[in-house]
């Protein structure tokens, strides 16, 4: 059965390859990204809008990011790209987002169906793990600020919250404790949406959702002291429906079945 709308698709930790019939980790994520579109155009088609949240590519080619561009126009939607820390960011942005990056992050707003999206660039080249940064840190203030009763959600490649598993961890965002500040003072902002942890993940903090989606990769094994992949879990995306000023949120896994949202 279709989702009913308006409904947000999200889709993360795509890394394709220059190439893309390289495998890592014995997987091709080419054929794998394809799978999971599929799967989500079958009983989504139609979002207000999907966002990407971030290592779209996992070597920062131009030719990745071609094709993940052609892959995500089949849905009939607007498209929010991030970066992650694998991502080339300024050319991402300038093939995805038509943005030129000089050192500035690449963070803007886009709204629909009544929401404002949020987005934030949590990567720092040759890094792992992920930074906001004071400059961006004062432009999500002031966006906040200058609409304090429109619904929001943020989207940002890198986890703000820890989300148990002890290697992850160690490569959140740095400053996540300032961001942190920041959100839990903004009652607007309804849920936090990130990737980078190829995993399904959900918890709240005052009120607010924080949730992770799956690779369309592979799947890192949850709540794991050490670097540990999980083949028992299907690859997907998540779905998020908008009420006036919450949401209701799933994940659709590849060979599952569709869960109601």
């Amino acid at each position: 059965m279709p989702v009913r709308k308006p409904y947000v698709v999200q889709i993360s930790d795509t890394h394709l390859f220059e190439d893309p019939s390289t495998r890592l980790w014995g997987i091709a994520p080419e054929h794998h990204a394809d799978e999971v579109i599929d799967a989500v155009i079958a009983v989504a088609p139609e979002p207000e809008l999907v966002l990407v949240t971030g290592d779209c590519s996992g070597d920062g080619s131009l030719a990745s990011y071609e094709r993940l561009g052609k892959k995500i126009a089949r849905f009939d939607a607007p498209a929010c790209f991030l970066p992650g820390n694998h991502d080339d960011a300024a050319l991402m942005a300038q093939h995805l987002m038509n943005r030129t990056l000089d050192k500035e992050k690449l963070c803007f707003t886009y709204d629909a169906a009544g929401w404002r999206f949020i987005m934030l660039d949590s990567s720092v080249r040759g890094e792992d793990a992920g930074c906001i940064g004071d400059a961006q840190r004062e432009w999500l203030r002031n966006t906040l600020a200058s609409a304090p009763l429109k619904p929001v959600i943020i989207a940002v490649h890198h986890n703000p919250v820890p989300v148990g598993s002890q290697w992850l961890d160690t490569m959140t965002i740095s400053d996540g404790a300032a961001l942190l500040a920041i959100l839990d003072t903004a009652p607007q902002v309804k849920a936090v949406l990130f990737g980078h942890v190829h995993q399904d993940f959900e918890d709240y903090r005052d009120g607010t959702l924080y949730a992770s989606v799956p690779s369309t990769f592979f799947q890192f094994k949850p709540r794991s002291k050490d670097f540990g992949r999980d083949d028992g879990r299907a690859a997907g995306a998540r779905l998020v429906r908008l009420g006036d000023d919450k949401v209701t949120s799933t994940v659709l896994r590849v060979g599952e079945p569709v869960p109601t949202i």
